[in-house]
């Protein structure tokens, strides 16, 4: 486990957030009925994806299978985003990065919380083969959530999507 800070004011809470390699994700949106190198934007009800792309990841370290399609962001900025249809109070989001991601939620208040996790996570044991650990960020018992912005230092995949 880690911990994210959750920074909306002066002080900080804490929420934590799991970063394992688990065969029992939750059940979320099905990325596999997205085609390679195809553009994600309203392709699922309810949310409409922004700088996202479908694929499948050359580099074994980022997937699970081997023929297994994620999302990744399309520009360099390793940024993208998610605006929902309707406002939802818990959402739960999973993927690899080499780097912690960062979890940007916007409230239907206008309220940004901006959540990065902490620097000093275990990694696998330097192996450039090792399968990265699956980050799960999950928020709940959130205020009206109507969009999630998604970042690194470096790229990522997405493998799902619950909200």
């Amino acid at each position: 486990m880690f911990a994210l800070n959750l920074d909306s004011s002066s002080t900080a809470d804490t929420l934590e957030a799991d970063v394992l390699n688990i065969a029992n994700v939750p059940t979320g949106f099905d990325f596999q009925v997205l085609n390679p190198l195809e553009m994600v934007t309203n392709q699922f009800s309810g949310v409409s994806f922004a700088c996202a792309i479908a694929l499948i990841p050359s580099n074994p370290r980022f997937t699970a299978q081997s023929d297994q399609c994620v999302i990744m962001p399309t520009g360099n900025d390793n940024h993208l985003s998610i605006a929902l249809d309707d406002t939802v109070d818990a959402v739960c989001l999973w993927g690899r990065c080499t780097q912690p991601m960062v979890l940007k939620v916007v409230e239907s208040t206008g309220k940004v919380l901006k959540i990065p996790s902490e620097t000093a996570l275990r990694w696998p044991d330097g192996s450039e083969t090792a399968l990265l650990p699956l980050q799960i960020l999950r928020l709940e018992n959130m205020s009206k959530i109507t969009m999630i912005e998604l970042s690194a230092n470096a790229p990522y995949t997405v493998e799902g999507l619950s909200v």
